[in-house]
């Protein structure tokens, strides 16, 4: 007998506001979520967090800073 088992999000299950999607923090300070549907950028409400320079490919913003910093 073969049983179909889906895992489910413990989150989810207990009803508690999250996002399954990645925050990124930007060099300027902003905050961007990779879920199209997200709707509030708390990092509590995110289980992976991280820094977009460290991005694969990095990120523009990061040039950006410190092409800045470098002017001043």
């Amino acid at each position: 007998m073969i049983v179909d088992r889906q895992i489910q999000c413990a989150e989810c299950v207990s009803d508690v506001d999250h996002c399954h999607d990645a925050l990124l923090r930007h060099a300027d300070g902003s905050l961007e979520c990779t879920g199209a549907d997200c709707v509030d950028l708390a990092s509590v409400r995110h289980a992976l967090s991280i820094d977009c320079a460290e991005l694969q490919g990095g990120c523009g913003c990061v040039e950006a800073t410190r092409d800045e910093l470098l002017a001043s």
